[in-house]
């Protein structure tokens, strides 16, 4: 189970993210939008049963969200996700990533976000800086907003593992989330 800094709203959510980076091999780092969103709760179920794997390698998996503190709870209910989060109302981690040319998580207005709300994105971020995984979604009609066509975690996993090792990276390109898989796997479980 979880300590109390684990759960509670960063209060220098940049701070945070380099003391974890300092503190391990590597941050595997996963924004997600919201508790409401299936696809973030899908997403974030891969990462739950990815998680003991990350660690044995020597990486602390963390999620990062402009959603309230008050939502992660059902967040972690949800997606059964019991590790890392960083709760970063006003999107300072994400502007900070861009700021560095990580990650450039794309933050977007939405109702109950006072700062915006960051979109999906991931950055797989050595202790040194080097970055073995960087994605984000850019916002459009065709991946509803930003909601769906993220990178399959198991397959992003694979080749942070590889990169590890030395070797190449297994995929060259990423099977993507739709809309059909998430709604079959919301269904059928």
């Amino acid at each position: 189970m979880e300590n109390r800094s684990q759960i509670m709203a960063s209060s220098d959510p940049v701070q945070e993210f380099d003391s974890l980076r300092a503190q391990s091999k590597f941050v595997f780092a996963v924004f997600y939008r919201g508790h409401w969103c299936p696809f973030c709760i899908g997403w974030l179920r891969r990462l739950a049963a990815l998680s003991p794997a990350i660690v044995a390698a020597g990486g602390t998996p963390v999620i990062v969200t402009a959603e309230s503190e008050k939502f992660l709870k059902d967040t972690r209910e949800a997606s059964e996700y019991d590790r890392k989060a960083i709760v970063d109302t006003q999107n300072l981690l994400a502007k900070e990533l861009n700021t560095r040319g990580l990650v450039s998580v794309a933050i977007s207005e939405k109702n109950g976000y006072d700062h915006g709300m960051a979109q999906p994105a991931l950055l797989v971020l050595k202790e040194d800086d080097t970055v073995l995984e960087s994605w984000a979604i850019v916002p459009s009609t065709m991946n509803l907003g930003g909601a769906k066509d993220r990178p399959v975690l198991d397959e992003v996993w694979e080749n942070v593992e590889a990169q590890l090792k030395g070797k190449s990276k297994v995929h060259e390109t990423y099977t993507t989330t739709g809309f059909f898989k998430t709604v079959w796997g919301k269904i059928f479980g």
